[in-house]
């Protein structure tokens, strides 16, 4: 095999998940490249010709090791090199900004999944809340029962759409919006005002109605976008 191509190091053990959009390299596609495959020639029977298939499936085997080798090695901190001993900056930085993104990716999502939680909790318990136990589509959660400068239009939009920016999201604006617009339904709301503690009702009313007149306007957006 070539010596060509940039230098493997042993992964460290990791669940994290690797980035696949990081290009290869010409060195390294060139280190892959089976230059002493005989070719098929004039009376060579298929039964002579090397399993392409398994040779292609080795290939591509190895290409994957070294490149999560790469990545484990910049992820501690690392500068990868090339076949000639070279700093290579570039592919360094490369994967490092997929790294960073992947990070972001999985606060956006945890973030979500703890909204999701709380709401579960919320509606499957039957005790006293106040304001702020409501899982408020906010970030940062509101502290003060103000929700006239707290409960705009773009905070709240901010904060739903977040998690769809990741680029394993399969859900749309439109069906985010609509599923949210059946939860804060101010006519769906009975059962949690219900349980609120009388000096926090009002404003948990009026938090309630603030969320569903934005959802609503998101909603008129989208419709005047198509149209």
């Amino acid at each position: 095999m070539s010596t060509k191509g940039y230098f493997a190091f042993p992964p460290s053990n990791t669940s994290r998940p690797y980035p696949t959009s990081i290009p290869h390299s010409p060195d390294l596609t060139e280190e892959f490249v089976d230059e002493g495959a005989p070719g098929k020639e004039e009376g060579t029977s298929s039964k002579d010709l090397p399993d392409d298939e398994g040779h292609l499936n080795r290939l591509h085997k190895e290409r994957e090791l070294i490149e999560m080798n790469e990545i484990e090695w910049v992820r501690g901190g690392g500068v990868l090199r090339d076949g000639r001993g070279r700093r290579d900056k570039a592919r360094t930085e490369l994967i490092r900004a997929e790294l960073k993104l992947q990070e972001e990716e999985k606060e956006k999502m945890g973030r979500w999944r703890d909204h999701e939680e709380r709401w579960k909790a919320l509606v499957t318990s039957d005790k006293a809340i106040s304001f702020t136990d409501v899982p408020w589509p906010l970030r940062p959660a509101p502290s003060c029962r103000d929700t006239t400068s707290t409960f705009t239009l773009p905070a709240i939009s901010a904060f739903l759409f977040e998690s769809l920016s990741v680029r394993s999201n399969t859900v749309t604006k439109k069906s985010r919006i609509r599923s949210s617009i059946l939860r804060w339904h101010p006519d769906k709301s009975s059962s949690i005002i219900s349980r609120v503690v009388s000096e926090d009702a009002d404003a948990v009313r009026e938090g309630i109605h603030a969320v569903f007149h934005c959802l609503k306007r998101l909603q008129d957006n989208e419709r005047d976008k198509i149209e």
